[in-house]
């Protein structure tokens, strides 16, 4: 469906429940209470914990095909054009700016295996704060990088360097820190990740305007039927018990 009929279809179903006496809906309304149900459907299930089966992204193919239009590739990422903060022998890297969540990571050193020309490709640790202090001594866990091919790298999230509190200051893009032992620098870090949702947009006066939901539209009923439930509960009418309130899932 499209946005329009996604939001015909909302507007049926509020009629119903209402006995059809539910009052009428502008454009702008089911907008965004269908953006809302939309990040409320790819945060249900992007995390096994906040849905009934407990099946997550990357777990069953429907929950991967259902989510699919969100995966994007960040080939060679830029290093930060700030570097202020970073710890020793790391390095910030800026992320795309539609990024919601990492899903693979790949990183290339500038060292090649042993009498080859190959690039040797290292694992990816992610680290907390506690553990950079509590693990850069441990030989089997600090970052290192070996001839025979193996080597790994620590990485951290860190803070935009502008923050876009102030509007007037446009913020830039999120980070991560790359750590290495100072040995062996980071040639190439590429990833997949998960996008943000690009909302859905309703106008029924000029529907060259509307923006539809980018999700598989096997999953669109259900984005209506959490729609209905968050439209239920803004103008107080009967909410449907079985929907989880939106800001349970933060």
């Amino acid at each position: 469906m499209n946005a329009n009929e996604m939001a015909n279809e909302l507007e049926l179903k509020a009629d119903r429940v209402s006995s059809f006496g539910s009052p009428g809906y502008e454009d702008e309304d089911l907008t965004s209470v269908l953006t809302e149900a939309e990040n409320l459907f790819v945060k249900k299930f992007v995390d096994r914990k906040n849905n009934r089966k407990n099946e997550s992204f990357d777990e069953t193919e429907i929950r991967n095909q259902g989510l699919s239009a969100l995966v994007k590739r960040g080939a060679a990422l830029s290093a930060s054009s700030s570097q202020v903060g970073v710890f020793a022998n790391g390095t910030f890297f800026d992320l795309p700016v539609d990024f919601m969540q990492c899903i693979h990571e790949e990183i290339i050193v500038n060292k090649n295996q042993c009498g080859t020309d190959t690039p040797i490709e290292a694992d990816v640790f992610v680290a907390g704060y506690d553990e950079v202090s509590r693990l850069r001594k441990n030989k089997y866990k600090k970052p290192y990088c070996f001839s025979s091919g193996e080597a790994k790298v620590w990485r951290l999230v860190f803070s935009r360097e502008v923050d876009g509190d102030n509007p007037s200051a446009v913020e830039t893009a999120k980070r991560h820190q790359v750590l290495t032992d100072g040995t062996f620098a980071v040639s190439s870090y590429s990833i997949n990740y998960l996008r943000l949702p690009k909302g859905i947009v309703v106008d029924r006066d000029t529907p060259s305007n509307q923006r539809s939901s980018i999700l598989d539209s096997f999953t669109h009923s259900t984005i209506i039927d959490i729609a209905l439930s968050l439209l239920l509960d803004r103008v107080k009418e009967q909410r449907l018990s079985n929907i989880e309130s939106f800001k349970d899932l933060e």
